[in-house]
């Protein structure tokens, strides 16, 4: 039975989210406060998300009749590299609550964090591909499948899938976000702390990386979407069309929440003007 619908909901997503991603890149690159390490990591999200938007689309709606079977090497391979791309960007959402971390706790290693950005980038892609290929190395016949009559996505059964889905999926998702509150907590803190005992024209600055922080913090709102959704309310739920949005809609709109957060923290109609007012120093 086909889910009502599908196809279009998908599309809308695409079209919201890669508008979403360039409105994200055109803020990233006027906004001061993004002129740093921070804004490379948050440039590369939206790189990813058009990636995974593009490649989910493109795939998703092709017809029945041109499509590969759902088992296919190519629709393996399509499907594989949505979750490599899923996974590199939930490693960038870690690596922004680190980078604050070690900007505001240990200022004195910022410069050579600012010349690993690019080598700690490919390190989130290499462990991210590792991660896929682990899921082939645990069972050669796992992989991700893409159901195209009813739009919903889902891992084949095997012995290592059970395994697999509560410890490299639902577990790693679960580490992230604690990792991301944990270190982002620890930082906001701090921020608070010394919040008192600063001028004013710093704390002009511990404000700019306050809402770094907090943005930083807001980006495991997506990674909260999907696992939520998917691993713990997608079993349990008998309605397609529900099934659906815990599954293909919230994959890609996890995408356009991704943005959402770098537009909502940076976006301000002075980013458009000749003169964008004042400059504020952030590291």
């Amino acid at each position: 039975m086909e889910t009502p619908y599908s196809d279009e909901i998908t599309f809308a997503v695409f079209i919201l989210g890669v508008i979403c991603c360039f409105l994200a890149l055109i803020t990233i690159h006027r906004a001061t406060a993004l002129q740093n390490s921070f804004g490379v990591l948050c440039k590369w999200q939206m790189y990813a998300d058009i990636a995974q938007l593009t490649l989910i689309t493109s795939y998703c709606l092709l017809s029945e009749k041109v499509a590969p079977g759902s088992h296919a090497l190519p629709s393996i391979i399509a499907c594989q590299a949505v979750e490599t791309l899923y996974f590199f960007s939930g490693e960038l959402h870690v690596l922004m609550a680190v980078h604050r971390f070690v900007f505001i706790l240990s200022p004195k290693r910022s410069k050579r964090w600012n010349e690993s950005t690019t080598s700690l980038i490919l390190f989130c892609t290499v462990t991210s591909i590792a991660r896929i290929l682990l899921m082939t190395a645990l069972d050669s016949g796992m992989y991700w499948v893409y159901d195209r009559p009813t739009a919903l996505w889902f891992i084949t059964e095997t012995p290592m899938t059970e395994f697999y889905e509560m410890y490299l999926e639902l577990g790693w998702s679960i580490a992230e976000m604690v990792s991301i509150l944990v270190l982002d907590g620890i930082t906001l803190t701090q921020l608070i702390i010394w919040r008192s005992e600063i001028s004013k024209e710093r704390r002009q600055n511990r404000h700019v990386e306050a809402r770094l922080v907090l943005q930083s913090f807001c980006q495991c709102v997506p990674t909260a979407s999907i696992t939520i959704l998917y691993f713990l309310v997608f079993p349990n739920i008998e309605s397609q069309f529900i099934q659906f949005m815990c599954s293909s809609f919230v994959l890609g709109f996890g995408n356009v929440l991704d943005a959402i957060c770098i537009i909502a923290f940076h976006l301000r109609p002075k980013l458009f003007r000749k003169n964008n007012g004042i400059e504020v120093t952030v590291s």
